[in-house]
């Protein structure tokens, strides 16, 4: 597992490497699928939640490519009840988009007032708007709901092949056992 040290003054410095790092340097690793722990240094705390969720945040990176991966590492490292919270965090900004339809129409309004644009263009305009706002917004939620329910899905079901595992293991353990003790049984005659 590569571990990666945070500063104060929030350089991220791979132990690994013996170098600073950057956010870039570890959507590298998520891509190239190595394990990755994330620690404060002053805290010893783990940050490492953190810091994927702020690679996923990151503007510059390709979230089709990047972020089904960048998701998974955050709910094996965090679980599902830190990906309610993404997901609940992820639709209120699509929301946020609804309240960018006043700004709209506080621009349009300026438009109109200086006689760039006459009242039905605004209103056509922000009809337009509000169109394509409404359909991105529906888009970006059922790719959300959609992304979330098959990243929950898929680590639902590793987790249930672990403990089927486990399960068969102990099973094996507990009739080995049981021939070893018949086996002190018989040795104590």
């Amino acid at each position: 597992m590569k571990l990666i040290k945070r500063y104060r003054n929030r350089r991220l410095y791979d132990t690994e490497l013996r170098k600073v790092i950057n956010l870039t340097d570890i959507k590298s690793y998520v891509l190239n699928g190595r394990d990755l722990k994330v620690i404060d240094n002053a805290t010893g705390k783990d940050i490492t939640i953190t810091v994927l969720a702020t690679v996923l945040g990151n503007a510059k990176i390709d979230f089709k490519k990047t972020g089904p991966k960048i998701i998974t590492l955050i709910m094996h490292k965090g679980g599902i009840g830190f990906m309610d919270i993404f997901k609940k965090l992820t639709l209120a900004s699509i929301g946020a988009l609804n309240l960018t339809r006043e700004k709209t129409e506080e621009l349009f309004d300026e438009l109109v007032k200086k006689g760039e644009m006459s009242e039905d263009e605004r209103s056509q305009a922000v009809k337009n708007f509000v169109d394509r706002t409404v359909e991105s917004s529906e888009k970006a939620r059922k790719w959300a709901e959609d992304t979330f329910k098959n990243m929950s899905t898929k680590f639902l079901s590793r987790f249930d092949e672990q403990i089927v595992r486990l399960s068969d293991r102990l099973e094996q353990l507990n009739v080995r056992l049981g021939e070893l003790e018949k086996k002190v049984g018989r040795d104590s005659r």
